[in-house]
């Protein structure tokens, strides 16, 4: 179900989506209210929103996924973000505005936000931040000397 008439996914996720079997699609509607029994849900009241009809389409379970936002505030302006609450970082690394704090996932990336962007991505931040606390670590030793 999506309230409009058409998707934003790409075309070949879009195709995948048409082509398994288990999903029936339901364009052009917006969700009104989950229906629940005594065992747990039993489906969805939605509204076609070219008609004004609404209609209840059978489901055992619910997964929602509305927009993207990214979990930032927590921040409170102490790191770099844009105009929608991305973590700017470093073109190529993850690096932010503060020196040793890294970015990595969706909190940084607008364009894929999948899962191995995040895994990835996370990897990278591991290996920068490794190696910041080894020049750190040299730095503060070398110090005690």
């Amino acid at each position: 179900m999506h309230r409009r008439d058409e998707l934003r996914a790409s075309k070949i996720m879009q195709d995948r989506a048409r082509q398994n079997e288990k999903i029936s699609w339901k364009l052009n509607r917006t969700p009104l209210e989950v229906i629940a029994g005594d065992a747990g849900v039993t489906g969805l009241k939605v509204r076609n929103n070219s008609t004004g009809e609404e209609e209840i389409i059978e489901a055992n379970g619910i997964f929602v996924a509305i927009g993207h936002t990214p979990n930032t505030k927590f921040l409170n302006g102490q790191v770099e973000t844009d105009e929608l609450g991305y973590i700017i970082v470093k073109p190529g690394t993850t690096e932010t505005n503060v020196p040793g704090v890294f970015a990595c996932g969706d909190v940084q990336d607008k364009k894929y936000r999948q899962a191995i962007t995040a895994a990835g991505s996370g990897c990278m931040a591991a290996m920068d931040c490794e190696k910041f606390l080894e020049g750190h670590m040299v730095n503060d030793w070398s110090k005690t000397l």
